[in-house]
C-alpha cells in the first residue's frame, strides 16, 4: 500500500508539473526572413527563349540566384552571363557576355564587369563596362564608354545603342581615329 501511495503522489506531481508549468503566454518564435538570402539557386543554367515558336536566344549560366520579395522577384547572375542571339537557322548572330547580371525586372537585365559583345555577321567586337538590356523592346544599350574592335581597326565612342539581334548599331559620340570602308 504504501508503494502504491508513494507512486500516486510522485505521478500526482508529475502531471500538475506538466499541466502548470507551461503557459500560454509564451510569445511565438519570430521568423526573420533573411534578404540576403536567394529563395532558389540554379547551377549551370541553360534557357531558351522562343517567339513565336522559334527559338531566338540562348541563355547560360554557371549560378543563377532567385530572390523573391513580397512585391516583385529578382535574377542575379554572381557568376556571370552568357547570351547567344540565334538566327532562324540556330546559328550564332551575335553574343553577349558579363562577368556579372541581374534581373532589375521582368523585361530589364543589367550586365556588367567586362561586358562583351560579339556581332558574328559584321565581325565586331564591343567592349563596355555596363550595358542594360530591354528584352521586350530588343534594345542593348550603355551610356558609359565603348571600345569597338573590327577589320577596319579600333573605334571608341562615349554610348552605343543596338537592337540585340545587332542588326542595327547606333554608336554614340565617336571619337579617336576611325576608319571608314567605302561601298
Amino acid at each position: 500500500m504504501r508503494k502504491h501511495s508513494f507512486a500516486m503522489i510522485i505521478l500526482a506531481f508529475a502531471f500538475s508539473y506538466f499541466c502548470f508549468s507551461c503557459s500560454k503566454d509564451t510569445p511565438k518564435q519570430q521568423y526573420v526572413k533573411n534578404n540576403n538570402t536567394p529563395t532558389q539557386v540554379i547551377n549551370d543554367a541553360y534557357l531558351l527563349r522562343s517567339v513565336d515558336g522559334v527559338v531566338d536566344t540562348e541563355l547560360k549560366a554557371k549560378k543563377i540566384e532567385i530572390y523573391n520579395f513580397a512585391d516583385s522577384s529578382k535574377m542575379i547572375f554572381p557568376q556571370g552571363l552568357n547570351v547567344n542571339f540565334l538566327n532562324p537557322d540556330k546559328t550564332i548572330k551575335a553574343n553577349l557576355s558579363s562577368l556579372y547580371a541581374e534581373s532589375l525586372s521582368d523585361n530589364l537585365y543589367y550586365l556588367r564587369d567586362s561586358v562583351v559583345i560579339i556581332n558574328y555577321k559584321d565581325m565586331d567586337t564591343f567592349y563596355c563596362q555596363d550595358l542594360y538590356w530591354r528584352k521586350d523592346s530588343a534594345i542593348v544599350r550603355t551610356d558609359l564608354p565603348v571600345r569597338r574592335h573590327s577589320e577596319g581597326g579600333i573605334d571608341y565612342a562615349k554610348g552605343l545603342r543596338a537592337r540585340d539581334d545587332f542588326d542595327s548599331v547606333e554608336v554614340k559620340s565617336p571619337y579617336g581615329m576611325q576608319k571608314v570602308k567605302e561601298e
